[in-house]
């Protein structure tokens, strides 16, 4: 009966617990290494900007987005994109330049990070809830979510603009924040 009991490390040679140990390491610098590289390729970024272009004032720019049902209360601030390169802020969320502006008809992106002060609250946000951006004029504009999805960074017809005026709010998820979980809404 011994013939089919498995080894286990306390049974194994020296030599063998060696490799068994060479081959953790070896994974653990893996996923370490791909996870830093992930972090730091900046995770928020699609595969590339769509050309969209801005011919609006600052003044019509978001300042502020406020999600009452997920106590989301942040101020916003423009940011550029260019090729894989996304600016984002560590204590606000992002509104891509050169997409609409709130109130028009357009596509309006705003992002930030999938953090529990930022954006990660909205993994669970519901179809209905209302989503409040106001401008830097202080004009208020209120939007109703329409559906949510999970995309990869390839898909960047969520960024293109639209001939109605919706508002595209995007975070990371998934495994090393290899995808974008996307929120969809519409002017009230």
């Amino acid at each position: 009966m011994s013939f089919f009991r498995p080894k286990i490390a306390g049974s194994l040679n020296r030599r063998q617990k060696i490799g068994l140990i060479l081959i953790l390491f070896a994974g653990i610098c893996f996923v370490g290494f791909f996870g830093l590289k992930i972090y730091f390729s900046n995770p928020l970024s699609f595969s590339q900007k769509p050309k969209i272009e801005s011919k609006f004032s600052e003044d019509q720019y978001p300042a502020r987005i406020i999600i009452p049902s997920l106590k989301i209360d942040l101020p916003v601030f423009p940011a550029k994109a260019e090729g894989n390169k996304w600016e984002i802020f560590e204590n606000a969320a992002s509104y891509l330049l050169g997409s609409g502006i709130p109130g028009q008809k357009g596509n309006v992106v705003v992002y930030s990070h999938n953090k529990r002060h930022l954006f990660g609250p909205i993994l669970g946000i519901k179809k209905g809830a209302e989503i409040k951006i106001e401008n830097k004029k202080g004009e208020n504009f209120s939007y109703e979510v329409l559906e949510t999805k999970i995309v990869s960074p390839s898909q960047i017809e969520i960024l293109l603009p639209s001939t109605q005026p919706i508002l595209t709010l995007y975070t990371c998820t998934g495994f090393a924040d290899s995808k974008r979980f996307v929120v969809i809404a519409r002017l009230k």
